[in-house]
């Protein structure tokens, strides 16, 4: 009775030392997503900060599965806590990273454009 109580407890042991935990949410890629997805609703007339609101919280819902769980909780408290500046920004035509960098999520403002630079013509005139 003895030696199957301990042969239980050390599988016991060894199932729970091979899960897998999920690292947490990571905040800046959040953020860039909802920013991204802040200004695709703005250019598609989603133009008041109540409706981008509501649409940010339902992508919060849709996070890509490989997120953690927790991951959807860190971003409706984000764009709850953020709606804001979310919003001023987009509508003044801020890039995407100084948003995430202002709110704390981001530790660095990217140096990338949002868009590629278009190639000139030279020569032509």
């Amino acid at each position: 009775m003895y030696t199957k109580a301990c042969v239980l407890i050390a599988l016991i042991a060894v199932a729970f030392a091979q899960q897998q935990t999920m690292p947490p949410p990571d905040e800046c890629q959040i953020c860039e997503h909802i920013i991204a997805q802040a200004r695709h609703h703005f250019n598609n007339n989603v133009n008041n900060e109540a409706a981008l609101q509501k649409e940010l919280l339902q992508e919060c819902h849709q996070l890509p599965p490989n997120e953690p769980a927790s991951a959807t909780q860190t971003c409706i408290d984000m764009v709850n806590n953020n709606i804001d500046k979310i919003f001023s920004d987009i509508q003044a035509g801020d890039r995407d990273g100084q948003t995430c960098y202002d709110i704390g999520a981001c530790v660095t403002v990217p140096t990338f454009q949002t868009h590629p630079p278009r190639p000139t013509r030279g020569g032509r005139k």
